[in-house]
Parts: structure tokens; C-alpha cells; sequence
């Protein structure tokens, strides 16, 4: 791979994690090692990657929560005023 394709891949990269909503396609490594001029930008890119699958990890874990305390509240019944006691 040439370092014309190699920063085509970063550059891909980057705009993968600029885009939180779109399905990311599938890539193929490359065969040629990465050129050491471009050894920081992988570096940097690799971290803002780690980055963002913590931050997933973190919201997934929130919305497991939030869906475990939902699943918690009893059915409303249909033949009964129906509140939700916050404060006991």
C-alpha cells in the first residue's frame, strides 16, 4: 500500500469517528506496513478510537440501567387510578 492509500485509510478513519450515526463499512488491512511518517496519526487515531468504544461501553451500560428500572414499574391496571410513589 502505497502512502497515498495509507492516508486514504486514516482519512477514512477520521471521518468514521467524526460520524456517530452511520453504519461504518467494513475495511481490509493493509499488506504494506504502515510508513513511519505515518506512525503518529495511526497512534492518534487508534486513541480516539479506544476513546469512543469507552464512551459506547458507558452509554450502553446507562441504557441497560435505564431499562432495568423500567422494566421494574408494575403494569397499569385498567380498572385503577394509576400513580408512581417518587419519593418512597
Amino acid at each position: 500500500m502505497t502512502d497515498s492509500e495509507w492516508n486514504a485509510l486514516l482519512d477514512r478513519f477520521e471521518r468514521d469517528l467524526d460520524s456517530a450515526t452511520e453504519m461504518l463499512e467494513p475495511w481490509t488491512a493493509p499488506k504494506a506496513p504502515l510508513p513511519t511518517e505515518l506512525a503518529d496519526r495511526a497512534r492518534r487515531l487508534l486513541r480516539l478510537q479506544q476513546e469512543r468504544i469507552a464512551r459506547t461501553t458507558t452509554e450502553l451500560d446507562d441504557v441497560k440501567q435505564q431499562l432495568d428500572a423500567l422494566r421494574r414499574v408494575p403494569a397499569a391496571r385498567s380498572d385503577a387510578p394509576a400513580y408512581l410513589d417518587v419519593n418512597g
